[in-house]
């Protein structure tokens, strides 16, 4: 009797402990978001960033981090395009600073009319992720539904035109 007494005991001491173990979850630890939400204020964003954003958009939204800014808008009603903008060569990877980590069948660099060298990435008929280095300055577009060679050349000719009169 003894023995099947403290074998019940051993069983609801395991059990317990199982169960407590079982109950508490782990905490995830990893790495804090970097990124500030500033709505549409691009002069909060421009003091955590520590520079300007000088395209001028109507709707949109920032967000920023020490040495970058990101703005989404519209591009049409069915289509939004996040442009980012760093200085920090540390987070220019290889000139990439879009965040996509995508692989797309067509990757190569052309040079639109303003001759300044942009990168892309997509399909045969679709550009999804633009990169490029204006003033040492590195952009990056991304528009999840892709973009034509047009749109491409409107927010490459913004930028240049931005950064080369500032």
């Amino acid at each position: 009797m003894k023995k099947l007494i403290f074998l019940l005991l051993i069983f609801f001491v395991l059990v317990g402990c199982f169960r407590k173990m079982v109950e508490e979850k782990p905490k995830l630890i990893g790495m804090a978001n970097p990124w500030t939400d500033c709505d549409d204020d691009l002069i909060k964003a421009s003091k955590i960033a520590g520079f300007t954003f000088p395209l001028s958009l109507s709707k949109y939204t920032v967000r920023a981090m020490k040495g970058m800014i990101e703005i989404n808008y519209a591009l049409d009603d069915f289509r939004t395009v996040c442009v980012r903008k760093t200085d920090f060569k540390q987070y220019a990877n290889n000139g990439d600073i879009s965040g996509v980590y995508i692989e797309y069948p067509v990757n190569k660099e052309i040079a639109l009319n303003n001759s300044i060298p942009i990168k892309i990435r997509g399909t045969q008929d679709k550009i999804y992720v633009i990169n490029m280095a204006v003033s040492n300055v590195y952009y990056s577009a991304y528009c999840k539904e892709g973009m034509n060679l047009q749109e491409v050349e409107r927010i490459c000719n913004a930028i240049v035109q931005t950064e080369t009169t500032n």
